[in-house]
Protein backbone atom coordinates (compact mmCIF):
# COMPACT_ATOMS: atom_id res chain seq x y z
CA UNK A 1 0.00 0.00 0.00
CA UNK A 2 1.06 3.41 -1.00
CA UNK A 3 2.68 5.80 1.85
CA UNK A 4 0.96 9.43 1.99
CA UNK A 5 2.73 12.43 3.05
CA UNK A 6 0.76 15.95 3.77
CA UNK A 7 1.54 18.04 0.40
CA UNK A 8 0.87 22.25 0.17
CA UNK A 9 0.08 24.03 -2.58
CA UNK A 10 1.24 27.50 -3.41
CA UNK A 11 -1.31 29.85 -4.22
CA UNK A 12 0.60 30.90 -7.46
CA UNK A 13 2.68 28.68 -9.04
CA UNK A 14 4.86 30.67 -11.85
CA UNK A 15 6.65 27.84 -12.99
CA UNK A 16 3.42 26.15 -14.78
CA UNK A 17 2.89 29.54 -16.70
CA UNK A 18 3.43 29.74 -20.61
CA UNK A 19 2.39 28.05 -23.75
CA UNK A 20 5.26 26.41 -25.22
CA UNK A 21 5.60 22.70 -23.37
CA UNK A 22 7.77 20.34 -23.38
CA UNK A 23 7.52 16.24 -22.88
CA UNK A 24 9.86 14.54 -20.91
CA UNK A 25 9.52 10.85 -21.00
CA UNK A 26 9.71 8.06 -17.52
CA UNK A 27 10.33 4.60 -18.02
CA UNK A 28 11.80 2.21 -16.16
CA UNK A 29 15.27 2.19 -15.15
CA UNK A 30 15.52 -1.14 -16.57
CA UNK A 31 14.25 -0.37 -19.88
CA UNK A 32 11.34 -0.45 -21.51
CA UNK A 33 9.22 -3.55 -23.04
CA UNK A 34 10.59 -5.06 -26.34
CA UNK A 35 8.12 -4.96 -29.56
CA UNK A 36 8.35 -7.27 -32.70
CA UNK A 37 8.10 -4.83 -35.64
CA UNK A 38 6.42 -6.27 -38.60
CA UNK A 39 8.08 -5.87 -41.44
CA UNK A 40 11.99 -6.53 -40.64
CA UNK A 41 10.70 -9.14 -38.09
CA UNK A 42 13.50 -6.94 -35.69
CA UNK A 43 12.84 -5.76 -32.11
CA UNK A 44 12.72 -2.55 -30.81
CA UNK A 45 11.87 -1.11 -27.30
CA UNK A 46 8.81 0.39 -26.56
CA UNK A 47 10.18 4.05 -25.36
CA UNK A 48 12.58 3.87 -29.05
CA UNK A 49 9.21 2.68 -30.60
CA UNK A 50 7.18 5.80 -29.45
CA UNK A 51 10.81 8.08 -29.75
CA UNK A 52 10.78 7.47 -33.56
CA UNK A 53 7.71 7.10 -34.58
CA UNK A 54 5.28 9.80 -32.65
CA UNK A 55 7.41 12.88 -33.23
CA UNK A 56 4.68 14.87 -30.59
CA UNK A 57 5.91 12.39 -28.03
CA UNK A 58 9.76 11.89 -28.26
CA UNK A 59 11.66 12.89 -24.86
CA UNK A 60 11.96 16.82 -25.24
CA UNK A 61 9.38 17.19 -27.82
CA UNK A 62 8.06 21.13 -28.19
CA UNK A 63 4.51 21.58 -28.24
CA UNK A 64 2.50 25.07 -28.72
CA UNK A 65 -0.70 25.87 -27.33
CA UNK A 66 -3.07 28.79 -27.20
CA UNK A 67 -0.99 31.81 -25.71
CA UNK A 68 -4.42 33.17 -24.61
CA UNK A 69 -4.94 30.06 -22.51
CA UNK A 70 -1.22 30.10 -20.33
CA UNK A 71 -2.23 27.78 -17.27
CA UNK A 72 -3.24 24.62 -16.25
CA UNK A 73 -6.07 26.22 -14.66
CA UNK A 74 -6.90 28.42 -17.74
CA UNK A 75 -6.96 25.45 -20.17
CA UNK A 76 -9.00 23.63 -17.96
CA UNK A 77 -11.50 25.94 -17.49
CA UNK A 78 -11.55 26.81 -20.97
CA UNK A 79 -12.30 23.31 -22.07
CA UNK A 80 -15.29 23.00 -19.53
CA UNK A 81 -16.62 26.20 -20.56
CA UNK A 82 -16.27 27.33 -24.22
CA UNK A 83 -18.59 26.83 -26.90
CA UNK A 84 -17.43 23.60 -28.73
CA UNK A 85 -21.13 22.82 -30.01
CA UNK A 86 -19.99 22.86 -33.39
CA UNK A 87 -16.43 21.27 -32.97
CA UNK A 88 -15.91 17.23 -33.89
CA UNK A 89 -18.86 17.03 -35.59
CA UNK A 90 -19.15 13.46 -35.68
CA UNK A 91 -22.07 10.96 -35.73
CA UNK A 92 -22.65 8.24 -32.90
CA UNK A 93 -24.92 5.03 -33.40
CA UNK A 94 -25.53 4.35 -29.97
CA UNK A 95 -25.77 0.35 -28.77
CA UNK A 96 -27.18 -0.61 -25.43
CA UNK A 97 -24.85 -2.98 -24.38
CA UNK A 98 -26.32 -5.88 -21.90
CA UNK A 99 -24.16 -7.53 -19.14
CA UNK A 100 -25.08 -10.20 -16.34
CA UNK A 101 -25.56 -7.71 -13.91
CA UNK A 102 -26.87 -4.47 -16.06
CA UNK A 103 -26.42 -2.57 -18.85
CA UNK A 104 -24.31 -0.11 -20.46
CA UNK A 105 -24.39 1.89 -23.59
CA UNK A 106 -21.40 1.82 -26.40
CA UNK A 107 -21.34 4.91 -28.74
CA UNK A 108 -19.56 3.66 -32.32
CA UNK A 109 -18.53 6.26 -34.87
CA UNK A 110 -20.53 6.22 -37.66
CA UNK A 111 -18.42 8.05 -40.48
CA UNK A 112 -20.34 6.65 -43.25
CA UNK A 113 -23.82 8.89 -41.39
CA UNK A 114 -21.73 12.09 -42.72
CA UNK A 115 -23.10 10.97 -46.63
CA UNK A 116 -25.95 9.37 -45.57
CA UNK A 117 -27.35 12.94 -43.89
CA UNK A 118 -25.67 15.09 -46.10
CA UNK A 119 -22.94 16.87 -44.05
CA UNK A 120 -21.55 19.61 -45.10
CA UNK A 121 -17.68 19.12 -44.22
CA UNK A 122 -16.79 23.13 -43.47
CA UNK A 123 -19.74 24.01 -41.35
CA UNK A 124 -20.91 20.65 -40.46
CA UNK A 125 -24.30 21.40 -41.00
CA UNK A 126 -26.58 18.14 -41.78
CA UNK A 127 -29.85 16.93 -43.17
CA UNK A 128 -31.58 17.03 -39.57
CA UNK A 129 -35.40 15.88 -40.64
CA UNK A 130 -33.98 12.70 -42.05
CA UNK A 131 -31.78 12.02 -39.27
CA UNK A 132 -34.64 12.97 -36.89
CA UNK A 133 -37.01 10.62 -38.73
CA UNK A 134 -34.27 7.79 -37.95
CA UNK A 135 -33.76 8.95 -34.48
CA UNK A 136 -37.86 8.79 -33.88
CA UNK A 137 -37.90 5.14 -35.92
CA UNK A 138 -34.79 3.80 -33.10
CA UNK A 139 -35.65 5.94 -30.11
CA UNK A 140 -36.60 3.17 -27.35
CA UNK A 141 -39.52 3.81 -25.08
CA UNK A 142 -38.91 6.21 -22.18
CA UNK A 143 -35.57 6.61 -22.64
CA UNK A 144 -33.76 10.32 -22.20
CA UNK A 145 -33.11 12.16 -25.42
CA UNK A 146 -29.63 11.57 -26.69
CA UNK A 147 -26.79 14.19 -27.62
CA UNK A 148 -26.36 16.33 -31.11
CA UNK A 149 -25.23 13.62 -33.93
CA UNK A 150 -26.13 10.47 -31.85
CA UNK A 151 -28.88 7.78 -32.42
CA UNK A 152 -29.77 4.39 -31.53
CA UNK A 153 -28.89 1.96 -34.39
CA UNK A 154 -31.45 -0.21 -35.57
CA UNK A 155 -31.14 -3.99 -36.16
CA UNK A 156 -29.62 -4.24 -38.95
CA UNK A 157 -27.27 -1.06 -38.29
CA UNK A 158 -26.42 -3.24 -35.45
CA UNK A 159 -25.45 -5.98 -37.58
CA UNK A 160 -23.24 -3.82 -39.98
CA UNK A 161 -21.63 -2.43 -37.11
CA UNK A 162 -20.45 -5.75 -35.73
CA UNK A 163 -19.78 -7.82 -38.77
CA UNK A 164 -17.16 -5.02 -39.43
CA UNK A 165 -13.40 -6.40 -39.43
CA UNK A 166 -11.28 -2.77 -38.67
CA UNK A 167 -9.20 -2.70 -36.03
CA UNK A 168 -11.28 -1.57 -32.75
CA UNK A 169 -10.54 1.30 -30.32
CA UNK A 170 -12.02 1.57 -27.08
CA UNK A 171 -12.41 5.01 -25.58
CA UNK A 172 -13.14 5.38 -21.95
CA UNK A 173 -14.43 8.61 -20.53
CA UNK A 174 -14.34 10.91 -17.91
CA UNK A 175 -15.98 11.18 -14.24
CA UNK A 176 -20.10 11.52 -15.24
CA UNK A 177 -18.67 12.32 -18.73
CA UNK A 178 -19.39 10.58 -22.11
CA UNK A 179 -19.39 10.54 -25.78
CA UNK A 180 -20.45 14.08 -25.86
CA UNK A 181 -17.23 15.47 -24.19
CA UNK A 182 -15.38 17.75 -26.78
CA UNK A 183 -12.30 16.03 -25.58
CA UNK A 184 -14.36 12.63 -26.51
CA UNK A 185 -15.35 13.80 -29.48
CA UNK A 186 -12.07 15.47 -31.20
CA UNK A 187 -10.27 12.01 -29.53
CA UNK A 188 -12.96 10.13 -31.65
CA UNK A 189 -12.76 12.14 -34.37
CA UNK A 190 -9.12 11.71 -34.98
CA UNK A 191 -8.81 8.45 -34.60
CA UNK A 192 -11.78 7.54 -36.88
CA UNK A 193 -10.11 10.02 -39.99
CA UNK A 194 -7.04 7.87 -39.87
CA UNK A 195 -6.18 6.75 -43.33
CA UNK A 196 -10.27 7.45 -44.01
CA UNK A 197 -11.43 5.00 -42.02
CA UNK A 198 -8.40 2.42 -40.40
CA UNK A 199 -9.99 1.93 -37.25
CA UNK A 200 -13.52 1.11 -35.82
CA UNK A 201 -14.35 3.83 -32.89
CA UNK A 202 -16.58 3.27 -29.97
CA UNK A 203 -16.69 4.96 -26.58
CA UNK A 204 -17.72 2.98 -23.67
CA UNK A 205 -20.16 5.14 -21.64
CA UNK A 206 -20.14 4.42 -18.17
CA UNK A 207 -23.22 3.23 -16.86
CA UNK A 208 -25.94 6.19 -16.05
CA UNK A 209 -23.58 8.27 -18.03
CA UNK A 210 -24.13 10.30 -21.52
CA UNK A 211 -27.95 10.14 -20.98
CA UNK A 212 -28.32 6.42 -20.53
CA UNK A 213 -30.29 4.81 -17.84
CA UNK A 214 -29.14 2.55 -14.68
CA UNK A 215 -31.38 -0.47 -14.56
CA UNK A 216 -30.29 -2.51 -11.98
CA UNK A 217 -29.29 -1.49 -8.33
CA UNK A 218 -25.59 -0.04 -8.66
CA UNK A 219 -23.24 2.63 -9.20
CA UNK A 220 -20.01 2.63 -11.15
CA UNK A 221 -16.30 3.58 -8.65
CA UNK A 222 -13.02 3.23 -9.68
CA UNK A 223 -12.82 -0.88 -8.72
CA UNK A 224 -15.63 -2.12 -10.78
CA UNK A 225 -14.01 -2.43 -14.30
CA UNK A 226 -16.15 -5.82 -15.35
CA UNK A 227 -18.09 -3.61 -17.86
CA UNK A 228 -14.38 -3.09 -20.08
CA UNK A 229 -13.20 -6.59 -19.39
CA UNK A 230 -16.25 -7.65 -20.71
CA UNK A 231 -17.02 -5.29 -23.75
CA UNK A 232 -13.42 -6.26 -24.84
CA UNK A 233 -13.93 -9.64 -24.68
CA UNK A 234 -16.91 -9.78 -26.42
CA UNK A 235 -15.63 -7.66 -28.92
CA UNK A 236 -12.61 -9.94 -29.71
CA UNK A 237 -15.16 -13.18 -29.75
CA UNK A 238 -16.72 -11.41 -32.44
CA UNK A 239 -13.76 -10.56 -34.75
CA UNK A 240 -10.84 -12.93 -33.05
CA UNK A 241 -8.20 -11.96 -36.33
CA UNK A 242 -8.25 -8.01 -35.17
CA UNK A 243 -6.30 -6.24 -33.35
CA UNK A 244 -8.28 -3.87 -30.44
CA UNK A 245 -6.68 -0.98 -28.39
CA UNK A 246 -8.07 0.74 -25.69
CA UNK A 247 -7.53 4.64 -24.28
CA UNK A 248 -8.68 5.97 -21.15
CA UNK A 249 -9.93 9.26 -20.34
CA UNK A 250 -8.94 11.32 -16.17
CA UNK A 251 -11.54 8.33 -14.30
CA UNK A 252 -11.94 6.66 -17.55
CA UNK A 253 -7.70 6.15 -17.29
CA UNK A 254 -8.54 4.77 -13.89
CA UNK A 255 -10.79 2.20 -14.57
CA UNK A 256 -8.41 1.18 -17.60
CA UNK A 257 -5.50 1.28 -15.91
CA UNK A 258 -7.36 -0.54 -12.63
CA UNK A 259 -8.57 -3.24 -15.42
CA UNK A 260 -5.15 -3.63 -16.40
CA UNK A 261 -3.48 -4.71 -13.33
CA UNK A 262 -6.36 -7.29 -12.51
CA UNK A 263 -6.31 -9.20 -15.42
CA UNK A 264 -2.79 -9.30 -16.49
CA UNK A 265 -2.27 -11.01 -19.43
CA UNK A 266 -5.61 -12.41 -20.13
CA UNK A 267 -6.82 -9.06 -21.86
CA UNK A 268 -7.50 -9.05 -25.31
CA UNK A 269 -5.75 -5.67 -25.66
CA UNK A 270 -2.76 -5.14 -27.50
CA UNK A 271 -1.98 -2.00 -26.11
CA UNK A 272 -3.66 0.98 -24.59
CA UNK A 273 -2.87 4.24 -23.34
CA UNK A 274 -4.54 7.14 -20.39
CA UNK A 275 -4.39 10.66 -20.77
CA UNK A 276 -4.62 12.51 -16.83
CA UNK A 277 -4.97 9.45 -15.42
CA UNK A 278 -5.36 10.35 -11.35
CA UNK A 279 -2.85 7.49 -11.11
CA UNK A 280 -2.70 7.77 -7.28
CA UNK A 281 -6.12 8.90 -6.21
CA UNK A 282 -5.30 9.90 -2.55
CA UNK A 283 -2.95 12.68 -3.83
CA UNK A 284 -5.52 13.56 -6.40
CA UNK A 285 -8.20 13.57 -3.43
CA UNK A 286 -5.41 15.81 -1.57
CA UNK A 287 -5.45 18.28 -4.24
CA UNK A 288 -8.67 19.00 -4.83
CA UNK A 289 -9.51 19.65 -1.37
CA UNK A 290 -6.60 21.55 -0.31
CA UNK A 291 -5.25 23.38 -3.48
CA UNK A 292 -6.75 26.62 -3.04
CA UNK A 293 -7.86 26.66 -6.95
CA UNK A 294 -8.95 23.20 -7.36
CA UNK A 295 -11.15 23.20 -4.80
CA UNK A 296 -13.06 26.38 -5.55
CA UNK A 297 -12.68 25.56 -9.18
CA UNK A 298 -12.93 22.63 -10.26
CA UNK A 299 -14.03 20.16 -6.77
CA UNK A 300 -18.28 21.63 -6.20
CA UNK A 301 -18.53 21.60 -9.89
CA UNK A 302 -17.44 17.71 -10.60
CA UNK A 303 -19.23 16.44 -7.35
CA UNK A 304 -22.38 18.16 -8.54
CA UNK A 305 -22.26 16.27 -11.82
CA UNK A 306 -21.97 13.20 -9.61
CA UNK A 307 -25.27 14.09 -7.44
CA UNK A 308 -26.88 14.80 -10.65
CA UNK A 309 -26.38 11.49 -11.80
CA UNK A 310 -27.32 10.32 -8.31
CA UNK A 311 -30.79 12.40 -8.95
CA UNK A 312 -31.94 11.49 -12.31
CA UNK A 313 -31.34 7.77 -11.34
CA UNK A 314 -33.04 7.69 -8.11
CA UNK A 315 -36.04 5.81 -9.54
CA UNK A 316 -33.38 2.94 -9.62
CA UNK A 317 -31.09 3.27 -6.70
CA UNK A 318 -33.39 4.75 -4.35
CA UNK A 319 -33.77 2.88 -1.21
CA UNK A 320 -36.36 3.54 1.88
CA UNK A 321 -35.10 5.42 4.58
CA UNK A 322 -33.40 3.82 7.38
CA UNK A 323 -32.50 0.66 5.15
CA UNK A 324 -29.48 -1.90 6.59
CA UNK A 325 -27.20 -3.43 4.43
CA UNK A 326 -28.44 -7.07 3.95
CA UNK A 327 -25.01 -8.37 4.06
CA UNK A 328 -21.20 -6.79 5.03
CA UNK A 329 -20.25 -4.66 1.81
CA UNK A 330 -17.08 -4.94 -0.32
CA UNK A 331 -16.08 -4.62 -3.42
CA UNK A 332 -16.63 -8.47 -5.31
CA UNK A 333 -20.06 -7.85 -3.26
CA UNK A 334 -21.28 -4.71 -2.73
CA UNK A 335 -24.46 -3.28 -0.84
CA UNK A 336 -25.92 -0.10 -2.16
CA UNK A 337 -27.80 1.10 0.38
CA UNK A 338 -27.49 4.74 1.47
CA UNK A 339 -29.41 6.41 -1.95
CA UNK A 340 -31.72 7.12 0.42
CA UNK A 341 -33.83 10.50 -0.42
CA UNK A 342 -32.53 12.17 2.38
CA UNK A 343 -28.84 11.58 1.82
CA UNK A 344 -29.86 12.99 -1.66
CA UNK A 345 -31.07 16.41 -0.04
CA UNK A 346 -28.02 16.46 1.77
CA UNK A 347 -25.65 15.40 -1.16
CA UNK A 348 -27.37 17.83 -3.05
CA UNK A 349 -25.12 20.78 -0.83
CA UNK A 350 -22.25 18.82 -1.08
CA UNK A 351 -18.94 20.62 -2.55
CA UNK A 352 -16.39 17.84 -2.39
CA UNK A 353 -15.77 14.65 -4.07
CA UNK A 354 -14.82 13.08 -1.03
CA UNK A 355 -17.94 13.90 0.74
CA UNK A 356 -19.64 12.49 -2.29
CA UNK A 357 -17.42 9.72 -1.88
CA UNK A 358 -18.10 9.40 1.98
CA UNK A 359 -21.69 9.37 1.73
CA UNK A 360 -22.39 6.45 -1.20
CA UNK A 361 -19.25 5.03 -2.65
CA UNK A 362 -17.54 4.15 0.93
CA UNK A 363 -19.94 2.17 3.05
CA UNK A 364 -21.33 0.82 -0.17
CA UNK A 365 -18.23 -1.07 -0.74
CA UNK A 366 -17.71 -2.01 2.87
CA UNK A 367 -14.78 1.27 2.85
CA UNK A 368 -14.80 3.33 6.62
CA UNK A 369 -14.48 6.63 4.25
CA UNK A 370 -13.52 7.86 1.08
CA UNK A 371 -10.28 8.08 1.63
CA UNK A 372 -10.06 4.70 2.21
CA UNK A 373 -11.65 3.80 -1.01
CA UNK A 374 -8.98 6.17 -2.72
CA UNK A 375 -6.32 4.33 -1.06
CA UNK A 376 -7.56 0.68 -2.47
CA UNK A 377 -8.77 2.48 -5.74
CA UNK A 378 -5.87 3.57 -6.97
CA UNK A 379 -3.79 2.15 -10.15
CA UNK A 380 -0.64 2.26 -8.85
CA UNK A 381 -1.54 -0.47 -6.47
CA UNK A 382 -2.04 -2.78 -10.08
CA UNK A 383 0.67 -1.09 -12.24
CA UNK A 384 3.35 -3.94 -11.49
CA UNK A 385 0.69 -6.44 -13.24
CA UNK A 386 -0.05 -4.77 -16.78
CA UNK A 387 0.78 -7.18 -19.22
CA UNK A 388 0.41 -4.51 -22.09
CA UNK A 389 2.40 -1.55 -23.99
CA UNK A 390 0.55 1.64 -21.87
CA UNK A 391 1.28 4.93 -22.56
CA UNK A 392 0.64 7.38 -20.08
CA UNK A 393 0.37 10.97 -20.80
CA UNK A 394 -0.03 13.52 -17.90
CA UNK A 395 0.71 17.59 -17.36
CA UNK A 396 2.10 18.84 -14.05
CA UNK A 397 -0.07 21.60 -13.55
CA UNK A 398 -2.94 19.41 -14.09
CA UNK A 399 -5.36 21.11 -11.24
CA UNK A 400 -7.51 17.82 -10.87
CA UNK A 401 -4.79 15.06 -10.75
CA UNK A 402 -2.02 17.36 -9.41
CA UNK A 403 1.82 17.56 -10.55
CA UNK A 404 2.92 13.48 -9.85
CA UNK A 405 2.03 11.05 -12.01
CA UNK A 406 3.88 7.80 -11.44
CA UNK A 407 6.62 8.08 -9.42
CA UNK A 408 10.05 6.41 -10.66
CA UNK A 409 9.97 3.61 -7.94
CA UNK A 410 6.77 2.75 -9.77
CA UNK A 411 7.57 2.25 -13.29
CA UNK A 412 10.81 0.34 -11.87
CA UNK A 413 8.09 -2.14 -11.49
CA UNK A 414 7.00 -2.71 -15.06
CA UNK A 415 8.69 -2.00 -18.16
CA UNK A 416 5.44 -1.72 -20.17
CA UNK A 417 4.72 1.60 -18.86
CA UNK A 418 5.89 4.79 -20.62
CA UNK A 419 5.17 7.69 -19.27
CA UNK A 420 5.08 10.81 -21.10
CA UNK A 421 5.00 14.04 -19.09
CA UNK A 422 4.34 17.69 -19.94
CA UNK A 423 4.66 20.95 -18.30
CA UNK A 424 2.29 22.44 -19.19
CA UNK A 425 -1.53 20.92 -20.39
CA UNK A 426 -4.05 21.20 -17.80
CA UNK A 427 -6.63 18.37 -16.80
CA UNK A 428 -7.31 16.86 -20.62
CA UNK A 429 -7.03 20.10 -22.15
CA UNK A 430 -4.32 21.14 -24.15
CA UNK A 431 -5.87 23.17 -25.91
CA UNK A 432 -4.23 24.70 -28.99
CA UNK A 433 -4.68 27.93 -31.46
CA UNK A 434 -7.06 26.18 -33.46
CA UNK A 435 -8.99 25.01 -30.25
CA UNK A 436 -8.44 21.52 -30.69
CA UNK A 437 -6.24 19.12 -28.51
CA UNK A 438 -2.67 18.58 -28.75
CA UNK A 439 -3.25 15.42 -26.92
CA UNK A 440 -5.85 14.05 -28.88
CA UNK A 441 -3.80 14.35 -31.94
CA UNK A 442 -0.98 12.59 -30.36
CA UNK A 443 -2.85 9.49 -29.30
CA UNK A 444 -4.32 8.96 -32.40
CA UNK A 445 -0.62 9.16 -34.22
CA UNK A 446 0.04 6.22 -31.43
CA UNK A 447 -2.46 3.87 -31.89
CA UNK A 448 -1.66 4.43 -36.29
CA UNK A 449 1.77 3.56 -35.96
CA UNK A 450 1.45 0.91 -32.82
CA UNK A 451 -0.94 -0.91 -35.60
CA UNK A 452 1.07 -0.67 -38.52
CA UNK A 453 4.15 -1.70 -37.20
CA UNK A 454 3.60 -4.00 -34.62
CA UNK A 455 3.25 -7.36 -34.50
Amino acid sequence: MLNHGIKTYPMINPFHWGYNGTVEQHASDNGSVQLSLKDNKESVSFQDFVTENIPALKNDAKFKLDPRIFTGILQTMYLSTADYTKSFPIFYGREIVQFEDGICTADWVRSDWATKYNQDKKTGAFNKDAFNKDEAETHPDNWPRLHPRTRYMSESELNETHSDTRPVVIIMHGLAGGSHEPIIRSLAMHLSQIDNGRFQVVVLNTRGCARSKITTHALFTGLHTADIEHFALREHDRQPDRNLYAVGCSFGALMLSNYLGRVGDKTPLKAAATLCNPWDMVLSADKLQNDFWSRNLFSKTITQFLVRLVKVNMGELEVPEGTKPSHPPTVENPEFYTFTKSNLKKALKLSKIIEFDDMYTAPCLGFKSGMDYYKEATALNRIQNIAVPLLAINSKDDPVVGDIAIPQEFLNKNSNVLLCDTDLGGHLSYIQNDGDSWSTRALAQFFDSFDKKVL
